[in-house]
């Protein structure tokens, strides 16, 4: 992960820090998270727990900002990632995702084959979930809102693009979960789209969804012609292309910019 997406040089830049958990070859022979199976889908087990426990160390050895934490991954790194970010709102204060899916988009491997060909099910529904989720973590820190930024390739094979615009909808509907909670019933989301091209690159949509009141809350960018790989890589990997628009330095940028 570390030399697919650059992403310490974008930390160096601009200290700050980076943990990247690594995740055991006995938990999945792929080296993969488990995003899929319901022991690893709420607070207080399994690798999310993991995940809030790195955290938890992290902010004991250094002065971290505990309004300042996020979280991000690709692929299933992406999935858990939005686990966490559901099932933790008190440590984490944002989600990047490439080429992931929606909050508990699947619940078995069969299930999860079919959310990486057709995508996952009712993200309206999955949104009300995730907001459920939230609740044990809302108790101990409340939160407005959890600012979502999206990459997908147009030409992934291995994650249906479809599930960048149901992480999308899923979030929508967490936010206005969220707004509805302390007492924003006037949640409205307002969209634009801007498009662009990476000099000797791909052409790429981006996604601008702000808030009733102009602020940022979510960002989707569909990188036209990247496959299944991290977009804006510093090298040419398997798992990273450096043709897409640079996703660290945006993540951290959004990041910095819905703070």
């Amino acid at each position: 992960m570390a030399e697919i997406s650059g992403m310490n040089a974008v930390a160096d830049a601009n200290q700050f820090l980076v943990a990247y958990p690594e995740q055991s070859r006995l938990a999945n022979l792929l080296k993969c998270w488990n995003w899929f199976e319901p022991k690893h889908q709420s607070r207080g087990c399994g690798e999310p727990s993991i995940l809030a426990a790195i955290v938890e160390d992290v902010r004991m050895l250094y002065n971290v900002d505990a309004e300042r934490v996020y979280i991000g991954g690709v692929s299933a790194g992406g999935a858990m990632a939005v686990i966490a970010g559901a099932t933790y709102p008190d440590l984490f204060s944002g989600i990047a995702v490439a080429a992931g899916g929606e909050f508990r988009a699947a619940t078995s491997v069969a299930g999860a084959f079919a959310v990486l060909k057709h995508g996952g099910p009712d993200p309206i529904e999955q949104g009300q979930a995730a907001f459920v989720a939230m609740k044990d973590g809302l108790a101990r820190r409340p939160r407005h809102r959890m600012p979502l930024i999206v990459f997908h390739g147009s030409e992934d094979d291995s994650v249906n693009p479809i599930n960048a615009d149901q992480l999308i909808a899923q979030w929508s509907k967490t936010n206005e979960c969220l707004a509805a909670e302390y007492g924003n019933r006037a949640f409205a989301l307002s969209k634009r789209v801007a498009d662009g091209k990476v000099q000797g690159g791909y052409e790429y949509h981006r996604h601008v969804y702000t808030d009733e009141a102009g602020n940022l809350l979510m960002e989707k960018w569909i990188v036209q012609g990247l496959r299944h790989a991290w977009s804006g890589s510093p090298k040419v990997h398997h798992y990273g292309d450096p043709k897409g628009p640079n996703a660290s330095a945006e993540i951290w940028r959004f990041f910095s910019e819905v703070r």
